[in-house]
């Protein structure tokens, strides 16, 4: 599976090269990058960036900033199949502003939005979602302006997400109808 560069008025999304993955390991271990709502995962910065540059199932992304190039977080989206239907994919997405100072700006809304287009476009897709903490207000309400729908909290059928430390709610965005 390739994986696009996709662009947008505020940021692109470039693929994990070998240039930009210390970066995003760097964010991903970093406590203050991950945020409130994530977690630093139990990984070495090694096997962090095999992951990231050799995985089969998910496409990791560097999150640029169009208006000046400064890179501003790591974006990942991976299939899940949970529907055997025709058109029965679904892909989850991951979005990470790494600088405090630099969330809320729309850079992760929109992230979300171009990839939320691009797979919706797939004819293998059925549907693309994220989810989140259920007090994460600010994400809820980026997933909101990326055109995704509050579907309700998790577990949610047909949705086979591992339980989550927090209350968790999951959005939502689903092919049209042909």
């Amino acid at each position: 599976m390739s994986s696009p560069d996709l662009a947008g008025d505020l940021v692109r999304l470039e693929p994990c090269t070998r240039e930009n993955v210390d970066l995003l390991v760097e964010w991903t271990l970093d406590p203050v990058a991950q945020g409130p709502f994530k977690k630093v995962p139990d990984e070495t910065p090694k096997s962090l960036s095999e992951t990231f540059r050799r995985s089969r199932e998910r496409r990791y992304f560097l999150i640029r900033r169009i208006e000046d190039g400064k890179p501003l977080g790591r974006f990942y989206y991976r299939p899940h199949w949970f529907s055997e239907e025709e058109g029965g994919m679904d892909w989850e997405l991951d979005v990470l502003i790494a600088d405090p100072e630099d969330r809320g700006r729309g850079y992760g809304t929109e992230a979300q939005r171009l990839v939320r287009d691009f797979l919706l476009a797939k004819p293998e897709t059925r549907s693309v979602f994220a989810y989140t903490a259920e007090e994460n207000l600010a994400e809820r309400g980026a997933l909101e302006a990326a055109g995704f729908r509050l579907l309700g909290p998790l577990p949610q059928p047909p949705y086979e997400i591992p339980e989550q430390e927090l209350p968790t709610v999951l959005y939502v965005a689903e092919r049209e109808q042909r």
